[in-house]
């Protein structure tokens, strides 16, 4: 079986041993602030199963460098190099919303650049991300919304615009019913699970396959071809 593990951090990102029997696993592994970009690179470089992504995550933005998109794009110009986790947090009352739009514009307006792919962190602003990706654009190289908790109802215009929605281990919860309704929402060809280093893999395809009444195996080949 093939797994592809749409997002991770580096704390919880695991290497598997070439030889060994069982799934073969992919991760896609990100760097959230300055301090962690090198390590995550330093990571990939040494693992042939992970894609290195490196952003500045909105909850990092005030204790950026000023030079912080300048040092990302010249790091984005390596080879297998994707952007994320960029994105819009407005949950703390102390969000600097206009702040955070500005740094997730120059973050999209790299990748268009650069032919990157991007992950995005939305959280209580998916009409303001909207937004945002119809004024700048999809990336080409592709994008996605990680750990997806939006509504059934932005998931659509999502889609439509070729953004494919990643679930994680909230699908586990027995409280969180929104995110398990939103999974039934997505297309199989725009949908991604990830373990965001917080579940385990298999678990969320299990739960995340008998939601929408399909296999295991098909829902991890289904995920793996989209990955």
């Amino acid at each position: 079986m093939l797994l592809f593990d749409a997002h991770r951090y580096l704390h919880g990102a695991t290497s598997l041993d070439e030889a060994s029997p069982g799934p073969r696993l992919y991760q896609v592994v990100c760097g959230t602030c300055e301090s962690a970009w090198a390590a995550v690179r330093a990571h990939a470089s040494g693992n042939g199963r992970s894609t290195p992504m490196l952003g500045l995550h909105p909850w990092f933005l005030v204790e950026a460098a000023p030079e912080w998109a300048e040092r990302l794009e010249s790091l984005l110009r390596s080879p297998r190099v994707g952007l994320g986790e960029c994105g819009l947090d407005f949950t703390r009352k102390v969000a600097n919303k206009a702040a955070q739009e500005a740094a997730f514009r120059t973050q999209l307006r790299l990748v268009h650049g650069l032919g990157r792919p991007v992950a995005m962190h939305v959280v209580r602003a998916w009409g303001r991300l909207l937004e945002l990706l119809r004024e700048e654009g999809i990336p080409p190289a592709g994008a996605r919304v990680h750990a997806y908790s939006g509504s059934p109802e932005t998931a659509q215009p999502l889609q439509s615009m070729g953004v494919f929605l990643s679930f994680s281990g909230d699908l586990l919860a027995p409280d969180h019913t929104k995110v398990r309704e939103c999974l039934l929402s997505v297309a199989p060809s725009h949908l991604l699970l990830e373990t965001d280093s917080t579940a385990d893999l298999a678990r969320v395809i299990a739960a995340a396959a008998r939601l929408r009444g399909v296999t295991e195996g098909s829902l991890a080949e289904q995920t793996w071809e989209n990955g």
